[in-house]
């Protein structure tokens, strides 16, 4: 299964200490060079470990040659769909709201930081759905009470 994973579901879940279910999930991921290079660069601000550059089931990709830009779109989003539309991923986890339509629009199969944390939930891997987003949100993630609702309905 080939799975490309953006900046923000890895720091996200990274700082709640859960980075861990990707693998769980899906054993090795993909994420473009620029998603690394946004890592880095915001290693400091987001008081990240060196799991997200070392970690081995992390396969860091060249951005694809052909990357169509959209002004809405920064460098990580628009890699990581270029990269998923030139390798057939089977998987893109993106939060960025425009960057998951696009890729919907693309016939891209599409999840989030709360879809990893639920398909972690409904295979036993994460016992307290709760509680991890509640850690989520006390790093400044934002979770609409509307999708809180449909989360817990």
């Amino acid at each position: 299964m080939l799975v490309i994973v953006n900046t923000s579901p890895l720091i996200a879940l990274e700082r709640i200490g859960r980075l861990h279910l990707l693998k769980d999930l899906f054993g090795d991921v993909v994420r473009p060079q620029s998603v690394l290079i946004e890592l880095l660069a915001g290693k400091d601000r987001y008081q990240l470990s060196n799991a997200l550059r070392d970690a081995d089931w992390i396969v860091t990709e060249p951005d694809p040659s052909e990357m169509f830009f959209r002004k809405e779109l920064g460098a990580g989003e628009t890699a990581v769909i270029a990269l998923a539309v030139k390798r057939h991923a089977d998987l893109v986890v993106l939060d960025d709201l425009q960057a998951r339509l696009l890729a919907t629009s693309l016939g891209l199969p599409v999840t989030g930081t709360l879809g990893v944390l639920l398909a972690a939930h409904q295979k036993g891997l994460l016992t307290d759905l709760r509680s991890a987003i509640h850690a989520l949100e006390e790093c400044g993630f934002r979770v609409s009470s509307r999708v809180l609702a449909s989360l817990f309905a």
